[in-house]
């Protein structure tokens, strides 16, 4: 199947035992045939990947399932139906599914009687989300080539990604029959067996995976996780150490391992591959969970208190990660997310949300003042000036006045300080001691007048800086500040 379906299934969460939140098994696909790296391993969850093609002829127009009747559609119908299909094709490798659809529909139109047209529109149905539409074309597609391997494994990992897993096997066992050497077909029918707790039949597939690839670590890392379920706990070990040996930062294969030895009592080892699981990824609630959980066993309640600690922590971060993916410009959550960082000592990741929001505010300039405001928090001034300019040269606003002026207040530049504070029509305490910093200035170098006048505008707004009895008569009608307009 395409790169869309695959994208479903590298987020897919098996359940019974086998990757699911709540159960701590976990295991690897195997990579099917003709299919792209895949792009990321998630967290020992097991995760089969489609294949784009069991046969890298089937894309091509010769491997077209033709009927007799076919011979009654017009010559110039068939090229111009396999023009739109190419067309159709096209569109699919550029991620333009709904135009892929309208093209097949026009190539299915003129000739009806090709399997792969259907084939390929339930393909783009399935990464529509087009459920209906999908698997009819998928089943018109094996109705009118019943023999063809891909079909019943597209429509099989349909199937898996809809939670159908029984008609999944049917299918999964179909494309075995037509296509005896399909490893992904037997890896993923494998998947689907130890889910359902049939593990000996799972664990028949993965070692048959293993004839046919034996150089295949994901099918190891399998077969160590069926046999782990049946208690064979030596030969899991045997296996899951061959995997580790080959590639020794196989996440999975840690996981796994760490469950064997929790299931032999052997905590510090346990500990040991779950700690390796969290270096390879750390934002991984279940290895959090299963440390946790041999903590507890191990009777070290501090680090048992810690992971739980992180798991809330981690819990409260997929939140905000789940909210921004519903509204991924939305600058009040990536700031909240920024802010939840540099609470966790995370400056590097806080940063690039601060410059995610200065990306986003281009036309107002308000990341600029936002991330000048987190440089004034940590005594960078003149970073701070820096971003506040920027953002009063796109567009004048009173919260980059202020936060610059205070900026200038802490660097002892009180002029400056108190012009940007007028600007942003500011009265605070701040903006008072200001006042008072200024009027002593004035008074050392003589300015009496001006001294006083600044002292009143200080004692007006903060009395506490002036006498215990202050002549309202004297400051009455002198404005406290005056703005500039």
């Amino acid at each position: 199947m395409n790169r869309q379906i695959a994208g479903m299934l590298v987020g897919l969460s098996l359940f019974s035992g086998c990757g699911s939140e709540s159960q701590p098994a976990s295991q690897q696909a195997v990579k099917p045939e003709n299919t792209a790296k895949a792009t990321a391993q998630t967290a020992a969850v097991a995760q089969p990947e489609p294949a784009k093609s069991e046969s890298k002829t089937q894309q091509k127009p010769t491997t077209a399932a033709t009927s007799p009747s076919q011979l009654n559609v017009d010559a110039a119908a068939i090229q111009k139906a396999e023009e739109f299909y190419l067309r159709g094709m096209a569109y699919q490798k550029q991620g333009k599914l709904a135009e892929s659809t309208q093209e097949l529909t026009m190539a299915i139109k003129l000739n009806p009687q090709v399997s792969r047209y259907f084939f390929h529109r339930g393909s783009a149905w399935a990464d529509l989300k087009q459920d209906a539409s999908a698997i009819v074309d998928l089943t018109k597609a094996i109705e009118m080539s019943p023999q063809n391997a891909q079909y019943y494994y597209t429509r099989a990992l349909f199937f898996m990604t809809r939670g159908g897993a029984e008609l999944a096997v049917k299918d999964f066992t179909k494309a075995i029959e037509y296509k005896p050497d399909s490893h992904s077909a037997l890896n993923n029918r494998g998947l689907l067996f130890a889910t359902t707790g049939k593990l000996k039949e799972a664990r028949a597939d993965f070692e048959r995976v293993l004839e046919i690839k034996p150089d295949s670590i994901d099918a190891m890392n399998n077969l160590g996780f069926a046999l782990m379920n049946l208690n064979e706990t030596d030969k899991a070990l045997e296996v899951l150490d061959k995997v580790l040996r080959r590639n020794p930062e196989y996440l999975n294969a840690y996981d796994n391992r760490g469950l064997v030895w929790k299931k032999r009592k052997e905590y510090d080892k346990a500990i040991a591959d779950f700690s390796k699981a969290i270096e390879l990824s750390p934002n991984s609630l279940k290895f959090y969970r299963q440390r946790m959980a041999v903590y507890q066993l191990a009777n070290q309640p501090e680090k048992e208190k810690a992971d739980a600690e992180k798991i809330v922590w981690l819990q409260k971060l997929a939140g905000l990660n789940e909210r921004l993916a519903k509204a991924p410009e939305d600058t009040e959550l990536i700031l909240e997310r920024a802010q939840f960082y540099l609470a966790s000592d995370m400056r590097e990741q806080a940063m690039k949300d601060y410059a995610k929001i200065v990306e986003l505010t281009q036309d107002t300039g308000r990341g600029y003042y936002i991330r000048g405001a987190l440089y004034l928090e940590e005594n960078k001034l003149d970073r701070c000036i820096q971003e506040c300019s920027r953002a009063i040269k796109i567009q004048p606003q009173p919260e980059a006045y202020s936060i610059r002026g205070d900026a200038f207040m802490k660097q002892g530049d009180v002029e400056h300080a108190l012009r940007d504070f007028e600007r942003a029509k500011r009265i605070d305490e701040i903006v008072a001691k200001a006042y008072l910093m200024r009027s002593k200035s004035y008074k050392e170098r003589g300015e009496h007048e001006k001294a006083a006048e600044d002292y009143e505008r200080a004692v007006a707004i903060d009395p506490s800086l002036g006498p215990g009895k202050l002549d309202k008569e004297k400051t009455a009608g002198k404005p406290v500040i005056r703005p500039i307009q």
